[in-house]
């Protein structure tokens, strides 16, 4: 059946159409939630797929988002940085570890840890009502902020959420390499408004995708995430996939930078190498990178692999000031959400513990720590570095005041009238 509409669409797409549908410890005192903000979903997640102009601009968000920040307590400004799993605070799990809505002690963890952001996977999403509800009682539980609501959906294949899911069939049914032999540019930005409609009605903020890399036949399975090997037409699609996503409402990430389409191998399992010099890295992957972040993304996630000609001794990217600043910050100048990769890959939890990974991606310039294995640690680390002077504060600010300026740019945190 998958295969069959896989088919039809590539005819469709072909002819120019677009078939879619339209531990334990309390770690911050108890205190008065944050009065001035609240929860909300935008247009977007209430389904509409027209396209949206921010509600305020980038000056004025971040006025909103500095004058948030000087209210927040340390321990308020550290929950910001974490986008985790909801069993890493619930272990208290069904047998099968799907978690469909919230126990009391899940909704007291998210708002004393004040999180920023969780991630959601097939083990949450199980119908399209159970799921709004979910959504819904999540952004209630932080009533001092607003949560990034994300799950990862590539448009098909393993990657994508609808395809794991009955009920959100409606954007499993294409690969990226897959979009990239077979649409136009005007089809990929429909496709991204697609993923975005089907994404948001949910209540579904952030997309952890497009991957943004360039596919290199060394990695063949990796290609089939990437939307082609030539630099100039992955530039065009994914900056016209990352256009749709923002008129349909739903924030965008790119990932991973600097690249890793030419590492053979299982990225996941082991600390690889992009064997790329500063040169070529300039000349292919950072043009792509450019397009997507001229085009609107939101967040830019950066990988594992070391890139040892650029950082000298082998070092995972994310955990490298020479990646994440001096090349992302800084000469591609993103001003958006740095996060990391998912540090509950086998890779990071066999070679480092959860405390010093954060910090070392912290001290290398990431804005947000995505699924660490084990959050209270990680949180704690964090938290223990700032008030030892490991980390300035100012640091802490700066990372989270970009987060809460995001959220107000895109409509996910309202303030109050």
């Amino acid at each position: 059946m998958k295969r069959f509409i896989l088919v039809a669409f590539i005819v469709l797409f072909s002819i120019g159409l677009c078939a879619c549908k339209g531990g334990g410890e309390n770690p911050v005192a108890t205190k008065e939630p944050l009065k001035t903000v609240m929860p909300t979903q935008s247009s977007a997640s209430k389904g509409a797929v027209e396209s949206e102009q921010p509600a305020f601009s980038e000056g004025e968000a971040f006025s909103m988002a500095e004058d948030l920040l000087k209210t927040m307590t340390l321990e308020e400004k550290i929950g910001q940085m974490f986008m985790i799993h909801l069993s890493q605070l619930d272990d208290s799990r069904t047998k099968d570890g799907n978690i469909y809505y919230l126990s009391k002690k899940l909704k007291k963890q998210l708002h004393d840890y004040n999180i920023g952001g969780v991630y959601l996977t097939r083990n949450n999403i199980g119908t399209i009502e159970q799921t709004k509800k979910l959504v819904s009682e999540l952004q209630k539980s932080v009533s001092g902020s607003a949560l990034y609501i994300s799950t990862e959906e590539e448009g098909g294949g393993e990657h994508s959420i609808s395809a794991s899911v009955p009920e959100l069939d409606g954007t499993g049914y294409m690969t990226q390499s897959e979009m990239g032999q077979h649409m136009t540019g005007g089809q990929a930005q429909q496709t991204g408004k697609t993923i975005a409609g089907e994404l948001t009605k949910l209540g579904i903020n952030l997309n952890l995708a497009p991957v943004a890399d360039i596919a290199d036949e060394s990695n063949p399975e990796y290609a089939k995430r990437c939307l082609g090997d030539d630099k100039d037409k992955v530039s065009d699609m994914l900056a016209n996939m990352v256009q749709g996503m923002r008129e349909g409402g739903l924030g965008v990430t790119l990932k991973y930078f600097p690249g890793i389409g030419n590492v053979p191998g299982e990225y996941t399992e082991e600390i690889l190498e992009n064997k790329d010099s500063l040169m070529t890295l300039r000349n292919n992957n950072f043009e792509t990178y450019a397009a997507g972040i001229e085009a609107g993304a939101d967040c830019v996630m950066v990988s594992s692999v070391s890139v040892n000609k650029v950082t000298v001794k082998t070092v995972p990217a994310f955990m490298s000031g020479d990646i994440v600043t001096s090349l992302l910050r800084e000469e591609l100048d993103f001003d958006g959400v740095i996060m990391t990769c998912p540090l509950n890959d086998n890779l990071i939890v066999k070679k480092y513990t959860a405390g010093f990974v954060t910090t070392e991606a912290v001290k290398a310039g990431c804005d947000m720590i995505l699924l660490p294995k084990n959050f209270k640690e990680s949180y704690q680390a964090l938290l223990g570095a700032v008030k030892s002077g490991a980390i300035n504060e100012k640091v802490i600010n700066t990372s989270v005041r970009r987060i809460l300026q995001n959220k107000i740019q895109r409509g996910i945190l309202v303030l109050e009238q």
